[in-house]
């Protein structure tokens, strides 16, 4: 075999091992339920006294604009440790939400998820 097919052959091998490994990540990687949001039709009112009664961890309801979400199953997976988020259980987020403490918006992708974790509007 020449070096150059050597080199190819070593190239194809590293291709294979490198999709081979991407494969068996995914397979493995635990899979994680998204909430599925209320139908549209359907708008549960929670006032701020039911909002605040989830404000751990453990049970994160969070109000931005006026609709509420439950954050709780997401929290392990935002980008932000944890401790950061929890200040924002049990109240309306909004100001968070739009500036994530450091004036910047959340991203579109973001946005987009937002409707997976609504379940209800909050009552004034």
């Amino acid at each position: 075999m020449t070096a150059y097919g050597r080199i190819a052959y070593t190239t194809l091998v590293a291709f294979l091992a490198s999709l081979l490994t991407l494969l068996a990540a995914y397979a493995l990687s635990p899979d994680r339920p998204r909430p599925t949001a209320p139908p549209p039709e359907v708008s549960r009112q929670i006032d701020r006294e039911m909002l605040a009664r989830h404000d751990t961890a453990e049970d994160c309801w969070m109000a931005i604009h006026g609709r509420v979400y439950d954050f709780t199953g997401y929290l392990p997976d935002h980008p932000t440790p944890i401790r950061v988020l929890i200040p924002y259980c049990g109240t309306d987020a909004s100001e968070g939400w739009d500036t994530k403490g450091v004036s910047r918006p959340h991203s579109p992708a973001a946005h987009a998820m937002l409707p997976d974790y609504e379940i209800g509007v909050l009552a004034d």
